[in-house]
């Protein structure tokens, strides 16, 4: 009959049915969803792997930048001092005027983490903290040598409209011509100050980089 009730039995069996078919696909969705965990976790275990031989390049490569701000600043020393003596030191004026130094770090692991969202897949906060600021403390180093490299360029345009002969600094009336100038001398004290600043934010940067190190060796 059309209005035949369903039997107590056959309504038991069917919401069995229902509960296995539900149950399989929480399962399936919670398989998914491990599953999916797990290859996030593989690939944040890659990309920071690649991340600390990075990481291990670059600071071997800003420890260099430094040994270089440090030449070019104490270069620039040498000039400001013994032309305030009165025997200005030329040999120092190719390092102090023409050498220029600009930190140029392998990013591409980083960049890739950034990009691909991994960053916030990081689990331990501190690593993931000291990760995310390394791009601004890295920013802070790039601005500081810019500013250097303006006053570089500009010293050395100075040097250029004064007919200053780089091929031969033992000239004596270059010597002279140098010490009284006191343009080209205001714009290597800039280049001084500006040069500090590098190394100052430089020394920063190396700190930050160590600790990034640190953690990950502390985390894997």
């Amino acid at each position: 009959m059309a209005n035949q009730q369903l039997r107590p039995s056959s309504i038991a069996n069917s919401a069995k049915e229902a509960a296995v078919i539900i149950f399989s696909i929480l399962v399936a969705f919670s398989l998914d969803a491990w599953w999916e965990d797990v290859q996030v976790e593989r690939e944040v275990d890659d990309i920071l792997g690649a991340i600390e031989v990075e990481m291990s390049g670059n600071l071997a490569a800003l420890r260099s930048s430094v040994d270089h701000h440090k030449a070019i600043s104490a270069a620039i020393r040498t000039l400001r001092d013994t032309s305030s003596a009165g025997n200005m030191d030329l040999g120092a004026v190719p390092q102090a005027v023409i050498e220029v130094e600009v930190f140029e770090p392998d990013t591409g692991a980083m960049d890739t983490m950034v990009a691909t969202g991994l960053l916030n897949e990081v689990d331990d906060a501190s690593l993931r903290l000291l990760l995310g600021a390394y791009a601004a403390r890295l920013l802070d180093l790039n601005e500081q040598e810019i500013r250097a490299v303006e006053f570089r360029d500009a010293a050395r345009r100075r040097l250029a409209s004064l007919g200053f002969p780089l091929w031969n600094t033992e000239i004596r009336e270059s010597r002279r011509q140098l010490e009284g100038d006191t343009e080209m001398l205001n714009l290597l004290s800039m280049r001084l100050s500006e040069e500090e600043n590098a190394i100052e934010s430089a020394q920063a940067l190396t700190a930050h980089i160590q600790k990034i190190l640190t953690r990950l060796e502390e985390t894997t």
